[in-house]
């Protein structure tokens, strides 16, 4: 499944920085010192339709999962910042609306963040504070810890990989077509394999891999079991 070489970022034709002015909450700007001192990682979303800029690996793996999420609608990194004490402020990582219309706020907390436990329990440090410090700011934190981050690792080397596909997904002139085939050949089965799909559909294996991907990341097929890097894949459909 992997995008091969002729995967890119290049995604000129619909990629902007420009932000939803439909939305309530928009990308913080990190400033020039940041930028110097955090890993920043800056790509095209699908799912936001904008470039967006992350700060932190930890934080990119959060971005990776909602933008695989279907469903989740929009998210926005670094939406807004809560005042934790007289001198403090910290950003609140994300902010999510998902299909229902609900909208959450996460923070996604460091492994530096966390105290583990001997039964394997992961807590947040200084959780009570963080609570009230959200509550004084009008809102609710959902948390996330790096260690559950870590734990699905698998799928998040998986969402890697399938990203640069879902770019090319997005400008291929033939991807309804394409797509439209696919559902067909699945109407009558549970599951197909890639290589299966690629030897009955009269397109070059590249397109066909890209049209799966950006079916996976619209939540109308799934992977089965699949590790990274591997050359096949099992397909199964995602039944409503």
């Amino acid at each position: 499944m992997t995008a091969g070489t002729s995967a890119t970022a290049d995604v000129s034709s619909v990629a902007s920085h420009a932000t939803d002015p439909n939305l309530p909450y928009t990308p913080r700007k990190l400033t020039r010192g940041e930028r110097n001192r955090r890993e920043v990682f800056v790509f095209f979303s699908p799912r936001n339709q904008r470039v967006v800029t992350i700060a932190d690996a930890v934080n990119v793996a959060m971005a990776l999962k909602f933008e695989f999420d279907p469903s989740i609608q929009k998210y926005v990194e670094r939406p807004r910042r809560i005042q934790l004490t007289t001198k403090q402020q910290i950003d609140v990582s994300f902010w999510t609306r998902d299909a229902s219309g609900e909208e959450r706020f996460y923070l996604v907390v460091p492994e530096a963040g966390t105290v583990g436990s001997t039964t394997g329990t992961v807590s947040i440090r200084d959780r009570g504070e963080l609570d009230e410090a959200a509550q004084r700011n009008g809102i609710r934190l959902h948390y996330i810890s790096e260690p559950e981050l870590l734990s699905a690792r698998t799928w998040l080397a998986t969402g890697f990989e399938l990203l640069p596909l879902v770019w090319e997904y997005g400008r291929l002139p033939t991807r309804s077509l394409i797509r439209n085939q696919i559902r067909a050949r699945l109407a009558h089965t549970e599951r197909v394999s890639l290589s299966n799909l690629i030897k009955t559909l009269d397109f070059t294996p590249a397109n066909v891999r890209a049209v799966v991907a950006g079916m996976i990341h619209h939540g109308e097929l799934r992977m089965v079991d699949y590790l990274p890097g591997a050359a096949d894949a099992v397909l199964e459909v995602v039944r409503a």
